[in-house]
């Protein structure tokens, strides 16, 4: 049974993946046995997830980047193809938080949000696709959000972008389905995380999300390793277009 879940010698790429969920998921798979490659754009948050990698046994590359980049996807699949030779796997994670009311939210800052969540995650598919098509096999995990799910107030631009990585995920998973490659989302409630850092540290609003969560606390990083190694293995080949939430029970209703 537990073989079901080995992905042993797999190349995964992970964006975002210097900290926070990223971190956390680069570990998982290279406990379950893959080799990781990550990007982010900071390099030494990089170096320490690498290291973490590494440490359980597995090979690790960094590949320094902004997803919203439009250069960054082909490169960081060219140093993945020339180090390892490879990819089986890409999660698309990296995401960037904006708050603000509508009517004083800038063009530039809608932009960014949609860039970074929506349009890096396209980007990175369209790079790794023609890799994946060709070898008849791939896994795609995309980070969306209960924030996808449901509406919050003056977070527009981020709720927009991540129902849009659930509509991606579902028309992907259509398109690519019929040619080995399983599409699949996680939908993260609210996490300790760098991002989250803003809602951690004010009381009365952390309080009130938790109030709304069944399970009646917010959750920790390597909660979700397991989904994202269950979506990576052949333990979920014939699961196709499904937003998994990992959320503590919070879009129960």
């Amino acid at each position: 049974m537990t073989d079901l879940f080995r992905i042993d010698d797999q190349v995964a790429l992970i964006t975002g993946g210097g900290r926070g969920l990223g971190r956390a998921m680069a570990v998982g798979l290279a406990k379950a046995g893959a080799d990781v490659v990550v990007v982010a754009r900071r390099e030494s948050d990089l170096a320490e997830t690498v290291a973490a990698v590494e440490a359980v046994g597995r090979r690790g590359l960094a590949v320094v980047g902004d997803v919203a980049d439009v250069a960054t996807a082909p490169r960081a699949v060219d140093a993945a193809l020339a180090t390892f030779g490879r990819i089986d796997i890409l999660i698309n994670n990296a995401g960037l938080y904006d708050m603000g009311p509508v009517e004083q939210t800038e063009d530039e800052a809608w932009r960014a949000v949609l860039d970074v969540n929506l349009m890096g995650s396209f980007r990175f598919a369209k790079a790794v696709g023609p890799h994946f098509l060709k070898q008849g096999s791939g896994k795609v995990v995309n980070i969306a959000s209960v924030l996808g799910t449901f509406g919050v107030g003056e977070a527009t631009a981020y709720c927009t972008a991540k129902a849009g990585i659930m509509g991606f995920t579902r028309s992907l998973a259509v398109e690519w389905g019929g040619q080995g490659i399983a599409v699949n989302a996680i939908a993260p409630g609210l996490f300790d995380t760098d991002m989250s850092a803003g809602v951690m540290q004010n009381k009365d609003f952390y309080d009130g999300i938790v109030a709304g969560i069944p399970r009646g606390r917010h959750g920790d990083p390597d909660e979700i390793v397991g989904t994202a190694v269950y979506l990576c293995s052949s333990a979920s080949n014939h699961v196709i277009g499904q937003v998994i939430h990992v959320d503590g029970g919070a879009t129960i209703s």
